[in-house]
C-alpha cells in the first residue's frame, strides 16, 4: 500500500507489486521480473535503491493486467536495453474496469504496440509457458474450489459490458530440487488454492 512499515525505509511503498527473481539452474542463472509495480517512477526508485541492474533481466512475466502490476513495464523494458520476452495472457490489453464509486480504468496503461516499441516481445498464451528447466508460468488457472471467487471487476467482451472473471491471472512456478514447488503469485485472483492445485497438476509434483 501507499505507506512503508517495512524495515527498508529507503524504498517506496505503493499499491502494487514487482518481483525481481534470480534462479540458478546448474551453472546458469536466469533473472525474471514478475510484474512491474504501478508507475515507472516508483519502479526506478526502488531498483536504484536496491542496486538492481535491469539489463540482467531475461524474461518479464505479468501476473495479470491491472495497472498496479503493469504500470512500470515500459520503463523496465527500456532499462533492459534489449529485446525481452513479455509473458502474459491474450486478454492483457483488454479493457479492465472497476466501479468505485464510478467507472474507472484499472488496466494496463498501454497497448501491445507500445510494448514492442520499447523492446518487449509479447508472448500471449493461455497455456503454461516454460521459462527454463523447472520454471514455468501457470497459464490460465481453472476455477475448481467453491469458496474462491472474483467479484467487482468488469470488462468488455463481444461488445457487451460483463463481469471480468480475471482469466488473465497467472502465477510463476519453480520446481526446486529436493524441496518441491515454490509458487509466486501476484494477487491470485484465481484463488490461491486453485493456483496451487493447478501448479501441482502441470508439474506432476504435489510437494509445495
Amino acid at each position: 500500500e501507499d505507506s512503508n512499515g517495512s524495515a527498508e525505509p529507503h524504498l517506496k511503498a505503493k499499491h502494487g507489486l514487482a518481483f525481481f527473481i534470480k534462479a540458478k539452474i546448474d551453472d546458469n542463472e536466469v533473472t525474471i521480473m514478475m510484474d512491474t509495480g504501478p508507475t515507472p517512477e516508483d519502479l526506478l526508485h526502488n531498483v536504484d535503491a536496491m542496486g538492481i541492474n535491469l539489463q540482467n533481466v531475461n524474461v518479464i512475466a505479468l501476473s495479470h493486467a491491472h495497472y498496479d502490476h503493469t504500470g512500470g513495464l515500459i520503463e523496465a523494458l527500456k532499462q533492459t536495453k534489449k529485446r525481452v520476452p513479455v509473458i502474459a495472457h491474450p486478454t492483457v490489453f483488454d479493457p479492465k474496469l472497476k466501479i468505485m464509486p464510478h467507472l474507472r480504468l484499472i488496466g494496463a496503461p498501454f497497448k501491445s504496440s507500445v510494448v514492442e516499441s520499447a523492446g518487449g516481445v509479447p508472448l500471449l498464451a493461455t497455456d503454461p509457458v516454460k521459462i527454463a528447466d523447472g520454471i514455468t508460468t501457470t497459464g490460465e488457472v481453472p476455477r475448481r474450489t467453491n469458496f474462491e471467487s472474483v467479484r467487482g471487476f468488469w470488462t468488455v467482451q463481444d461488445r457487451s459490458f460483463v463481469e471480468d472473471r480475471m482469466i488473465d491471472d497467472q502465477s510463476l512456478v519453480f520446481d526446486v530440487e529436493g524441496k518441491g514447488l515454490v509458487v509466486v503469485a501476484g494477487c491470485a485472483h484465481s484463488g490461491i488454492i486453485n493456483t496451487i492445485k493447478h501448479a501441482q497438476k502441470i508439474t506432476a509434483n504435489n510437494r509445495v
